[in-house]
């Protein structure tokens, strides 16, 4: 489903006229993601680490364009994993992963204009040597799609969109990797010294401030609820407010809880806003985390059903002093760059007078967002 091949092109023209989609950052676009995106239903035997129910090429067929990797290596395999002992898929072999995301890549027609983004984080059982296997088995399945700049040269996040698919040879679809890409884990001695030796390879780029890289820093708020229920109780904030509040106080969160952090002259985010923070993500984490059983019926059955709700909700609309608990307006509200859940597709848009009927509903809520502004007078 190339979706954003579709907001690329002017198709009001009728024709391959770049639209302005096209010449936006990632800061300003709204992707849909899946969360420990390795681990669904027929490769994990633990029902407690389930997370998806559609395997990696489904989840590229539906949509999804951010993924949630975590590896691990097992009986000299490289495999995903969510939770120690909770194994999803392998990343590596002729069925696994990357090679799943080749075929994607190699489906694509030359005028598609897709980006896949792969954060690659919480490495379990690597040594550096490891580290190099996995580079090397990186480049060796998708290299070829990568996209073609160090972040020495470029800002994967700054750069406008058709630059970022673009190399000497023109404009195609690629896949960016975040390495280490997550703030709640502590810095990998691999990754500086790589850093020091002149960086990671083409196409491979890591976050700030969890590392340096002298003037192409890139920032991506990124931190999970930790609530069983969408809404508020007696007690306790549900996830809808968690989430809201760290979206519109973010500089009131810290980068990390990670030692590594303390030495920050400034250990908080700063504050994003409408349009999009330059060199910022913001991901919303739309999970229901922990649960005591398995994650997928909490999706199913509470997170994603409010996921619509709240992105059209207009009873509510934004005032100077809204509190949390309220909904997500797109004319005023912080840009969110990442739609981030478990088992994406079970609930999908259903208006048959949209162009994105009948779409997993992230997916269409990511690309209703890229159109422009969600208002009173512009439904969806």
């Amino acid at each position: 489903m190339p979706w954003m091949t579709d907001l690329f092109y002017d198709r009001s023209l009728d024709s391959d006229v770049r639209g302005p989609f096209s010449s936006r950052p990632l800061s300003e676009i709204c992707i849909p993601g899946t969360h420990d995106s390795g681990c669904y239903v027929d490769h994990v035997f633990n029902a407690w680490g389930r997370t998806q129910t559609l395997n990696v090429a489904d989840q590229l067929a539906g949509g999804i364009r951010y993924f949630d990797i975590r590896p691990c290596f097992y009986r000299g395999e490289i495999y995903t994993y969510h939770g120690f002992g909770y194994y999803g898929d392998r990343l590596d072999g002729p069925h696994g992963i990357l090679s799943q995301i080749r075929n994607f890549m190699q489906s694509l027609a030359s005028t598609d204009r897709e980006l896949v983004v792969l954060n690659i984080s919480h490495f379990y059982n690597f040594t550096n040597v490891q580290h190099d296997t996995l580079i090397d088995v990186i480049n060796g399945e998708i290299g070829g799609y990568i996209v073609s700049r160090a972040q020495s040269q470029i800002n994967l996040f700054d750069t406008p969109y058709d630059q970022l698919l673009s190399d000497t040879r023109g404009v195609r679809s690629r896949v960016a990797i975040l390495y280490d890409g997550a703030l709640d884990q502590n810095r990998l001695e691999y990754v500086e010294e790589l850093i020091d030796a002149g960086g990671l390879p083409a196409g491979f780029f890591v976050l700030a401030p969890k590392y340096a890289m002298r003037g192409r820093d890139m920032y991506l708020f990124d931190q999970y609820a930790n609530r069983m229920k969408v809404e508020d109780s007696f007690l306790r904030s549900g996830m809808r407010s968690d989430q809201l509040e760290k979206l519109w106080r973010r500089d009131e969160f810290p980068y990390t809880k990670k030692d590594w952090a303390k030495s920050l002259d400034d250990q908080n985010w700063y504050l994003n806003r409408p349009r999009g923070a330059p060199s910022t993500l913001h991901l919303l984490s739309w999970t229901l985390t922990p649960q005591p059983f398995n994650p997928l019926p909490y999706a199913q059955q509470y997170a994603n059903p409010a996921l619509c709700e709240f992105f059209s909700n207009r009873e509510n609309w934004r005032s100077e002093s809204r509190p949390a608990g309220g909904y997500y307006d797109a004319l005023y509200d912080p840009q969110i760059n990442i739609i981030y859940t478990d088992d994406f597709s079970s609930e999908t848009h259903i208006n048959p007078g949209s162009p994105w009927h009948g779409m997993a509903l992230p997916v269409a809520i990511a690309a209703r967002i890229n159109v422009g502004p969600v208002g009173p007078e512009n439904t969806w």
